[in-house]
């Protein structure tokens, strides 16, 4: 069963996919992505996205390497549906490989990206269960009782009998 912040695990990656790839796209000097490689775009963000959200590691440096991969993968993945998506740049020469100094930043943008989502789904617990004590109403008080019982005389009868004194100033002291 798949954590609830698995899924913001997983959109997150999605959209971060997205968006890198938007951005460096953009940089590189290739516009905005339209038409056909906009939809491409999209398909792998949601596919990044749904495979991530799949239950995966739970300890921290793991879960970090799995976030940072799938990142990773989803840059190549966008980058060829970016190339594949836009006719006009494949014909003008569009490489089908990034440049070095590309896959740096592609990488370098990955790991903060996957460190982000990374504590961010550590703190949505946290940060959850204090909103809902906020914004959860108060459980209502019990009714009071419409009318007290009466009852006779209260005889108590004590079956302990003490034989010693037990002093509660304080712990023994040792001899």
């Amino acid at each position: 069963m798949n954590s609830p912040a698995a899924s913001l695990r997983g959109g997150a990656v999605g959209a971060a996919t997205v968006a890198l790839a938007v951005a460096a796209h953009g940089a590189a000097g290739g516009g905005y992505p339209s038409g056909s490689a906009f939809v491409f775009l999209l398909i792998v963000g949601i596919g990044v996205g749904v495979v991530t959200t799949l239950p995966g590691p739970r300890s921290g440096w793991t879960q970090f390497a799995a976030v940072a991969g799938a990142l990773v993968l989803g840059q190549s993945a966008a980058h060829i549906a970016l190339a594949v998506g836009d006719t006009h740049q494949m014909m003008h020469g569009h490489s089908m490989l990034p440049s070095p100094t590309m896959l740096g930043f592609h990488a370098v943008a990955s790991a903060v990206a996957a460190a982000l989502i990374c504590v961010a789904e550590r703190l949505f617990g946290p940060i959850t269960s204090v909103v809902r004590a906020v914004f959860d109403p108060p459980l209502p008080l019990p009714d009071a009782p419409s009318h007290l019982a009466a009852c006779g005389e209260v005889v108590v009868v004590s079956t302990v009998v003490r034989t010693t004194s037990i002093s509660r100033r304080g712990p023994p002291v040792s001899v």
